[in-house]
């Protein structure tokens, strides 16, 4: 152990001791079928409002336990929290 604290409010992307799982991460979002897929603009804006969560914890949410880069950028997702803090579109 390094002595450091994770970085609670990161998501994978932003850990390179994560950058094994990130690009795993990165392949299974790739493998969302295009009309399945938010568009980029959205999935943006909901990656802003999860980085801001209380509940996001080492790019996973805290509530739900998904992988909140993959959740997303699925057009249909929505925020598990109450309120949500994002919804589809």
């Amino acid at each position: 152990m390094t002595g450091t604290k994770p970085c609670l409010k990161c998501l994978l992307r932003d850990l390179p001791e994560e950058a094994t799982l990130a690009a795993n991460l990165q392949e299974l979002i790739s493998q969302i079928p295009e009309e399945d897929r938010a568009l980029q603009p959205l999935a943006q804006e909901r990656l802003a409002a999860c980085r801001s969560c209380p509940w996001l914890r080492r790019g996973t949410c805290g509530l739900c336990g998904c992988f909140v880069e993959h959740r997303a950028e699925k057009k249909k997702a929505t925020c598990p929290d109450s309120p949500p803090r994002w919804k589809n579109d």
